[in-house]
């Protein structure tokens, strides 16, 4: 690895995250906001909520809908978080034991709302679909899942604990993050990942994070999604097994 791939990891690993000032250009910043915001000027034009009370949308979910009128636009976006220097970003991140070659889940264009301000709650990914804390506990010990994300805007919405994607809640954290006031401004120990204009940034999605929706300033953020899964083992057979 070299240097700088080296105090990638390690900021990984220590803090849960880490900043690539200037990742992208002016020129590459509005070309690749022209393809995003394609689809969210799609989808504000076809409902009263989508874009409008809501602070993100799925561009590959939704993308046969959203880019059907400009299919190229999806093109540009589907290359650009598969490129070679994304990729670089996140090697070595993974799990000893998990595939090193990560995959894209999802890519989500973050937006400035129409209707409201409010504040989100603190989470980690990881609590989605399970219920159960132990359960996943054991899913932030032994996996990897992480947030790319380019601000194509400045931005300074995301806050994060570090640190946090290494180990399980304190027991202030559980009763915040798991409990009823869940949007406290109050998290001990979380910091703010201020982005300027074309700054990356590579975050572990078990972290605890929240963001903040305000309506201004425009807010214009590109987050790809990625899992690192276990390598599948392939067994021979004889010929005739």
């Amino acid at each position: 690895m070299s240097t700088s791939t080296l105090d990638r990891v390690a900021a990984f690993r220590a803090h849960g995250f880490f900043v690539v000032p200037a990742f992208i250009d002016a020129g590459g910043r509005a070309e690749l906001r022209r393809a995003c915001d394609v689809a969210l000027s799609h989808a504000r034009a076809l409902s009263r909520e989508t874009g409008h009370s809501t602070p993100r949308i799925s561009l590959l979910t939704d993308g046969v809908t959203c880019f059907q009128d400009d299919p190229g636009a999806l093109e540009r976006i589907a290359a650009f978080v598969g490129s070679a220097r994304v990729c670089e970003l996140l090697s070595g991140l993974a799990r000893p034991g998990e595939a090193d070659t990560p995959r894209l889940k999802d890519a989500h264009y973050y937006h400035e709302q129409t209707r409201r301000d409010w504040d989100g709650d603190w989470h980690r990914d990881s609590q989605f679909g399970q219920p159960d804390p132990e359960i996943e506990r054991a899913v932030v010990a032994t996996t990897t899942s992480v947030h790319f994300r380019v601000a194509l805007e400045a931005d300074d919405r995301l806050e994060i604990v570090p640190g946090s994607h290494a180990r399980w809640d304190t027991l202030e954290e559980l009763r915040i993050r798991r409990g009823a006031d869940r949007a406290t401004p109050d998290m001990p120990n979380a910091v703010r990942v201020a982005l300027r204009a074309g700054d990356a940034c590579v975050f572990h999605a078990w972290s605890i994070h929240r963001a903040t929706y305000l309506r201004e300033p425009p807010r214009r953020t590109l987050d790809a999604l990625y899992a690192f899964g276990r390598p599948t083992v392939r067994r021979w057979a004889p010929p005739g097994a």
